[in-house]
């Protein structure tokens, strides 16, 4: 219903906008708006002021100074002089903001109180003619562009060359002209007849000056004897009955226009009202149809909240599995951080122990190096001692074979005394060679004693250090290398228990040999 009426005021305000255009359009020559035309158009048509100062002078010569031409270039001055008359006239105005930039449905009401104004001033001074009563003097109204050709030829050299003059004085120079007392028309004198005529007096007279004249000149010719009235009279009688007959037809012409315009605003009003109807009609379908959509968006709508109901519950649990999640999350951090720190005591425990067991491998290897050695001095010494036992007993043989050759002993005595010499030379050495036997065999089986235990003992330690750094192998970088060397070490004392082994064997080949 607040769509229908606003669409009502529009077609009002349109309706009063076009009023406006067509009265201005049959006042103006100038003024060729299309009925149709927007509030901005009337805007930029009326915004300078010189329409509306043109306008108020033709519906009231006189009332502004100046011509067409001569109004101030000063729009606020041209529209401040039109407000000026209209206050005077005692109708509703407007601002010339308004006229600038607001809305034009103040200026179109000004207007069109203007037009009903002066339209009622002049059906007042025409059923003033028709019931010949007194009433006060309203100023004439021509409407420029319906003049009869007289009128035409009696105001063209007015408009041309003479100054404009306000209605008040012109009805005042009028009154005084026309203000006789009855019998003295047909008294005046022809001059006085002329100059009525020809100053403009009858088209500035009121219409009710130029009644009391026609009653008084026809009052005179009854009174008078034979009806005779003289020729000037007579003359002064048919310009006066011309301008009332002038008079009256302009008024008729503008009923018909007024008429007219009636009639086309009636057809608008009826071709509005079919429209107002189709409007309300097709208003009450799309009630109909603004009412099942209704219905449809209540289903929706609860559709929607139950929807929107599960959606919070989701959201409730979800936020309950969030909130686990996150507790879930802190424990297993915590966990890992204790974890974390245990592991980091765990692995400086480890290489605590891993630099322990390197240094005790180092010290262990030192040791075997050192019985290495020893071994090697103890060998070098029984070598030393053999040779030198050799060469002492060769230097006897040939001592002795000296000495039998020079003896001359028989060859049994030799033989058994070389024999009893290399079983004596045999006894000794083996005698030695056993003591030394003995010392190499307590020592290599001391050494092999040792070397097992320690064996053993690193692979024990090795088992624990395997298993200990089996959770530990990403953190313990340098495990393998240090493994290869402990192994490498290992190697060295096999290679070094392999070779006493073949010292020895190697020893008791030379004894044997």
């Amino acid at each position: 219903m607040g769509t229908f009426g606003g669409q009502f005021e529009d077609f009002h305000a349109d309706d009063r906008r076009a009023e406006v255009i067509d009265w201005l359009g049959g006042l103006l020559p100038e003024f060729d708006l299309p009925l149709d035309s927007s509030d901005e158009e009337l805007r930029e048509y009326l915004i300078d002021g010189t329409a509306l100062c043109y306008t108020a002078d033709k519906l009231m010569p006189g009332v502004l100074e100046g011509v067409w031409g001569g109004y101030a270039s000063d729009h606020r001055s041209n529209v401040k002089k039109f407000l000026s008359v209209i206050a005077e006239m005692g109708l509703p105005g407007f601002s010339v903001k308004d006229l600038e930039e607001g809305s034009m449905s103040s200026i179109v009401e000004c207007l069109l109180a203007l037009r009903d104004n002066v339209s009622a001033g002049l059906g007042e001074n025409m059923s003033n003619y028709a019931a010949k009563t007194p009433s006060r003097p309203v100023a004439p109204v021509s409407t420029p562009g319906r003049r009869s050709p007289g009128e035409d030829r009696r105001r063209g050299l007015w408009d041309a060359k003479s100054p404009q003059r306000s209605p008040l004085l012109s009805g005042q120079k009028a009154n005084e002209v026309f203000q006789f007392k009855r019998g003295q028309y047909t008294d005046l004198p022809a001059a006085k007849i002329s100059e009525m005529i020809q100053s403009n007096s009858l088209d500035n007279a009121p219409t009710q000056s130029l009644l009391r004249v026609v009653n008084g000149i026809l009052d005179e010719s009854i009174e008078r004897k034979r009806g005779e009235i003289p020729h000037r009279v007579v003359y002064l009688l048919r310009n006066v009955v011309q301008e009332i007959e002038h008079r009256i037809s302009i008024q008729a012409e503008h009923i018909r226009n007024q008429n007219s315009i009636i009639k086309t605003r009636e057809d608008k009003y009826r071709s509005k009202i079919k429209a107002l109807e189709t409007l309300v009609n097709g208003t009450n379908e799309e009630n109909e149809m603004a009412i099942n959509r209704l219905e449809l968006v209540k289903v929706e709508k609860s559709k929607i909240d139950e929807r929107r109901k599960i959606g919070e519950q989701d959201m409730v649990r979800l936020m309950r599995e969030k909130e686990n999640a996150e507790n879930t999350v802190t424990n297993l951090q915590q966990e890992i951080q204790v974890m974390s720190r245990m592991f980091e005591e765990y692995r400086e425990q480890m290489e605590e122990k891993t630099s322990q067991m390197e240094e005790h491998l180092t010290l262990r290897a030192k040791e075997a190096e050192f019985l290495l050695t020893q071994s090697k001095k103890r060998v070098e010494e029984v070598e030393t001692a053999s040779e030198l036992q050799s060469q002492l007993w060769s230097k006897k043989a040939n001592t002795f074979r000296s000495f039998m050759d020079n003896q001359k002993l028989s060859i049994k005595v030799s033989v058994v005394y070389l024999c009893v010499i290399k079983f004596f030379q045999i006894l000794v050495y083996s005698f030695l060679t056993i003591q030394l036997f003995q010392d190499i065999r307590i020592s290599s089986q001391s050494i092999k004693q040792e070397m097992f235990a320690l064996q053993m003992k690193w692979r024990d330690e090795i088992s624990n250090i395997g298993l200990d750094l089996k959770g530990l192998v990403d953190a313990a970088e340098n495990y393998h290398g240090v493994l290869a060397e402990n192994q490498k070490l290992f190697n060295e004392v096999q290679e070094l228990k392999g070779n006493s082994c073949a010292v020895y064997c190697w020893s008791t080949l030379c004894d044997c040999n």
